[in-house]
């Protein structure tokens, strides 16, 4: 498996959407905002920019040259690839633009906010949509769509939380975490209910060796099933701190969640290349 550069990519930009509407989200549950709101967001806006960007640095090393993405942006309309790249870069710019508005401005704008969350949904879509237009019969289905999306909906509000977690005490820090918990159950649903729909088609697939996606996929079984018992696990850590009664939270325990969440949709994601391949 060769496209580690585009892993990187399809997991940092759906972990950015995903945090960007998650952070929007927690600014309409808060009680006051102004300069509050700015000490609490702007450290998870600059994270998240930030995090977006190392998904484009990843977009840029699987085209090779920087000039490739420029060239491939003539095809806008035409290709999937070049709207793609195109959404991507909008996102990354209302990303940074709304860090940027955080540092400078000392102001928090959740319009704009909510508006690169919704660029960023698109941004997801152009992306599923560019591997489900190929000959590839292993990404040519609705699957790739949950896959994508559920990347956002499971890892994107841990991402958002843990982020916040620095920054929140006792009420505030355990409502954020429940939100977190509830958004994770509904990314991970997503996938579930994609990989179902996947497993019933899975024997008509040929790969392009010439292999049965079925007979593919033998050698990765215990990764998959590794990968769902690491994506629980960090979703039960997320259970117990949401139920956590002390008013001390311990934030390692958010932190690990975050690194298992991570750990399963890298392998999630490594398994959908191999799959293409």
């Amino acid at each position: 498996m060769h496209e580690w550069a585009l892993l990187i990519f399809t997991i940092a930009i759906p972990a950015a959407v995903g945090g960007i509407l998650f952070l929007w989200f927690i600014t309409r549950k808060m009680a006051d905002g102004g300069e509050n709101s700015v000490k609490l967001l702007k450290v998870p806006l600059i994270v998240i920019a930030c995090l977006a960007v190392v998904g484009l640095f990843g977009a840029f090393f699987h085209l090779g040259k920087p000039t490739h993405a420029l060239n491939a942006i003539r095809g806008f309309g035409r290709s999937w690839m070049s709207n793609e790249i195109l959404v991507t870069g909008a996102f990354i710019a209302s990303a940074c633009i709304t860090a940027g508005l955080a540092v400078v401005q000392k102001k928090i704008n959740p319009i704009l906010m909510l508006i690169t969350g919704l660029v960023g949904v698109v941004d997801i879509y152009c992306m599923a949509t560019a591997y489900t237009v190929t000959r590839v019969n292993g990404w040519h289905h609705l699957n790739t769509y949950f896959v994508f999306y559920g990347t956002a909906f499971s890892l994107g509000p841990i991402v958002g939380a843990s982020l916040l977690a620095p920054f929140l005490k006792g009420e505030e820090i355990l409502k954020v975490i429940k939100w977190a918990f509830a958004f994770s159950i509904i990314g991970i649903a997503v996938q579930l209910i994609g990989s179902a729909m996947f497993n019933a088609y899975i024997p008509e697939i040929q790969t392009i060796s010439g292999e049965t996606a079925a007979n593919k996929m033998v050698p990765y079984s215990g990764m998959i099933g590794v990968r769902w018992v690491i994506e629980i696990a960090g979703l039960v850590l997320l259970a117990y701190l949401s139920l956590n009664t002390k008013n001390k939270m311990n934030y390692a325990f958010i932190y690990a969640a975050l690194i298992f969440f991570v750990l399963a949709e890298g392998m999630s994601r490594y398994v959908f290349y191999v799959l293409g391949s």
